[in-house]
């Protein structure tokens, strides 16, 4: 929303952020609180703007929006710790694909973002590198010496990932078929008369 109102003026986001100042209520700066609401309310739904629609001031709807969903200091502290706690402890799923990892992932750092703290592109990349699971160990060493993880597009990991998922996605279904062969084949043999060996 505040994109929005950027793009429409600038002088709206002064109106916003610091409300209408009390010594200068020029028609002017009446015309820009009364422009700022009018572009806040078209963004809101009918039960936020129930909340907000007698307020005068933009600076007071967006106080009230962001304490409606932000919460207040402490709220958005104890959101901060379980997030941070969240991303620490985050894990891939056993059957979980890398894909599904990855979006799963970058949930977290997107609401960390949103409460002001950024996670760097390299700590994500590590993240994913050091959660891959033992049987992606040829794979990590192979990152790790041959990849800059630091400069790395997570598109770039993921692509890569992904198509290690494949070959091993293969080989365990290569394998899979080779044991059902002998599987097979052994009880082939144990159904031969034994004068027969």
């Amino acid at each position: 929303m505040i994109g929005f109102i950027q793009y429409n003026c600038m002088e709206l986001i002064n109106i916003i952020k610091n409300g209408i100042p009390t010594l200068n209520k020029g028609k002017r700066i009446c015309q820009n609180n009364a422009k700022a609401n009018h572009l806040i309310m078209c963004a809101l739904s009918e039960e936020e703007m129930s909340k907000v629609h007698a307020m005068v001031s933009a600076k007071e709807i967006c106080d009230t929006l962001a304490l409606t969903y932000e919460g207040s200091k402490e709220v958005k502290g104890n959101k901060l710790t379980m997030l941070k706690h969240q991303y620490e402890m985050f894990a891939i799923g056993y059957h979980e694909s890398i894909q599904s990892m990855v979006s799963h992932l970058q949930v977290i750092p997107n609401s960390l973002r949103s409460l002001g703290l950024t996670i760097s592109q390299y700590e994500i990349n590590d993240k994913i590198h050091r959660i891959l699971p033992i049987k992606w160990r040829a794979q990590k060493s192979a990152l790790k010496t041959s990849k800059d993880l630091k400069a790395m597009p997570l598109e770039e990991l993921l692509g890569i990932l992904t198509i290690y998922e494949q070959v091993i996605q293969n080989d365990a279904r290569s394998t899979k078929g080779k044991s059902l062969a002998l599987k097979s084949s052994l009880e082939n043999v144990k159904n031969v008369p034994s004068k027969a060996l």
